[in-house]
């Protein structure tokens, strides 16, 4: 299962409400979560609205963006309109190394600057009706961590080497189901 941040141009929800709640609904088929699911809301909020000059609470929007994007395992982001909004929080994103996936239909224009992304956490992907549920699966099934272990390598000095080493020796684990149950210790002592 995977949080995923989803973001579009909020101002064209009206014009792409079909679409947007299509990329919603294969996010969810799979199995995974969209951290805010917004677009309803926005949906309503632009029709009832609709001219009416009324103000957004903009201030927590971005808090709220900004929180999901941290909690988030990917982005998805419906691109086919440029919007500031959606830049930033691509930018964001990216410079949290987070997977995202650029999507924009086919019958839009290209963006030069999505197109021209070379980034190992960023693929941008051009699609139809027809092919967006296989590259919203392939793209989600390539970053689900939780069906594969993860590896990483980190430095540590000679006192925690020691320790790792007479802790396994002690326990009969490796040096790794050490750090292991001493992380998950900590995350079951922080959580709520």
């Amino acid at each position: 299962m995977i949080n995923v941040h989803f973001i579009a141009a909020k101002d064209n929800v009206i014009e792409d409400v079909a679409t947007l709640r299509k990329i919603r609904g294969i996010i969810r088929e799979q199995n995974h979560i969209i951290l805010d699911d917004w677009i309803e809301h926005a949906f309503d909020l632009r029709v009832k609205n609709k001219g009416s000059g009324q103000s957004t609470d903009w201030v927590s929007i971005y808090k709220n963006n900004l929180e999901n994007i941290a909690k988030a395992d990917v982005v998805v982001a419906e691109t086919s309109y440029n919007t500031f909004g959606v830049g930033y929080q691509i930018a964001v994103a990216a410079q949290q190394k987070k997977p995202i996936l650029l999507l924009r239909h086919e019958n839009t224009q290209t963006d030069v600057f999505a197109a021209g992304i070379v980034d190992n956490w960023i693929k941008s992907v051009q699609y139809t009706d027809e092919t967006l549920a296989s590259i919203l699966k392939e793209f989600l099934d390539e970053n689900d961590i939780g069906v594969k272990d993860m590896r990483f390598n980190f430095f540590i000095d000679r006192h925690i080497y020691n320790y790792l080493r007479w802790a396994a020796m002690k326990t009969g684990k490796t040096k790794a189901e050490v750090l292991r149950d001493l992380v998950q210790r900590e995350i079951e002592n922080k959580e709520p």
